[in-house]
């Protein structure tokens, strides 16, 4: 992160960062595009965990961003440009979802013909009948744009919002944020509904005789993890960069966060898998069968260690939260954490494909990822890497643990 030497020395610089990235997504574009050409199943489904993964995160930012409104959150100002930084992305990623929606007869089996699915029971044929109405592609595709269009706005609208605010005379709210914490309050109810039904649609439906009613929050919850996460590194690396306002009680407040949704997590992951292991029914039962089977069991447990062992054990001492370092660190590991879960639900549904990642699911991850990275520095570069217009931010700055 470059800054400027400048009094407006908050203000973001970096030219070498978007440039870099660039080409690295590039690079993983045409990867991408020579492994629609010649293993085309194989690398959409290497797409799905990619594209799965980076929204996940996203709109973890965003739910973040949206809640901390709500509530009338003051301690997070100094970090709330870097949370809409990462928020930013959304109306990039809309666009990523189109080749998907074009792949979707080599991911699903409700896209097929029954007569190319012999391997079905006339039970499970007659299930994927019914289902139809639901999982059928233009109503996929029509939902899925629905999703898109309600997390882009929300999206732009918080984020042109508080820029604005940055370039406007400061001014004395008798209120401050009523806009957005209206907005805001008006607006998680439809992105909460969307994130659910688009877990149930892209990673849920792979395999639609199965079903559980909190996968939604689940796929929700290793997201919202993985935002924490990421906000934590970026904030690290601004310290480093020389943002002073950024100081370690927000790091202690970000680990509680951390501490509390990782705990989270792991009662969803636990309770879906105990609810599922009681009645023993074997349409339920596939979905853990097929992903402790053929070398997936050690990906299971490394999850485990990565989700959740390692996170609670380092950020349980509360001395430790508040170093930067020890913070953005632990965020890292959340965010690949859960690479490594999205990874974990949606690459077994390929019964040839191993545990360990192939050049294609390389490039899909290399081409997202670099894509969200640059449209992030690109959105980010000229503006104050902290939001200096915020009416909170002296107050943020000033804030104390007070556990």
């Amino acid at each position: 992160m470059a800054l400027s030497e400048t009094p407006d020395a908050l203000v973001f610089r970096g030219r070498s960062l978007p440039r870099v990235a660039g080409l690295l997504a590039l690079a993983g574009w045409v990867g991408v595009g020579v492994g629609f050409g010649v293993a085309r199943a194989e690398t959409y489904f290497a797409y799905l965990t990619a594209l799965a993964f980076v929204t996940s995160v996203a709109l973890g930012a965003l739910i973040l961003l949206m809640t901390t409104y709500v509530v009338g959150a003051s301690w997070n100002a100094v970090v709330r440009r870097l949370n809409e930084c990462v928020v930013s992305v959304l109306p990039v990623l809309a666009l990523c979802f189109v080749p998907l929606a074009l792949g979707l007869s080599d991911l699903y089996v409700w896209m097929r013909a029954p007569a190319s699915l012999p391997e079905l029971s006339a039970h499970e044929l007659h299930l994927l009948e019914h289902k139809r109405a639901y999982l059928n592609a233009p109503f996929f595709v029509g939902r899925a744009a629905l999703y898109w269009v309600i997390w882009s706005v929300s999206a732009v609208v918080l984020c042109r919002r508080s820029v604005r605010r940055d370039r406007a005379a400061p001014t004395t709210e008798p209120a401050p944020h009523q806009l957005e914490r209206s907005f805001s309050a008006a607006a998680l109810p439809p992105v909460a509904l969307a994130l659910t039904f688009a877990a149930f649609d892209w990673l849920m439906s792979l395999q639609p005789f199965w079903m559980s009613s909190i996968f939604g929050v689940y796929y929700f919850a290793g997201g919202f993890v993985a935002a924490l996460g990421l906000v934590a590194a970026l904030a690290y690396l601004a310290t480093r960069a020389g943002v002073e306002l950024i100081k370690p009680p927000h790091f202690h407040a970000l680990g509680r966060l951390m501490f509390g949704f990782t705990v989270f997590w792991a009662y969803i992951a636990f309770f879906q898998a105990l609810l599922i292991a009681l009645p023993n029914k074997p349409e339920e039962v596939s979905f853990y069968l097929q992903r402790l089977r053929g070398g997936w069991e050690p990906v299971a447990w490394a999850l485990i260690v990565v989700r959740f062992v390692l996170p609670f054990a380092v950020l349980l001492p509360r001395s430790i939260k508040f170093r930067p370092r020890a913070v953005g660190l632990v965020g890292l590991g959340l965010v690949l954490g859960h690479f490594i879960d999205v990874y974990w639900l949606v690459i077994p549904m390929q019964e040839a494909h191993g545990p360990l990642p192939g050049i294609w699911d390389l490039s899909a991850l290399v081409a997202l990822g670099g894509t969200a990275v640059t449209a992030a520095a690109l959105w980010l570069r000229g503006k104050a890497v902290v939001p200096v217009g915020d009416p909170l931010l002296e107050r943020s700055a000033a804030y104390r643990s007070p556990i």
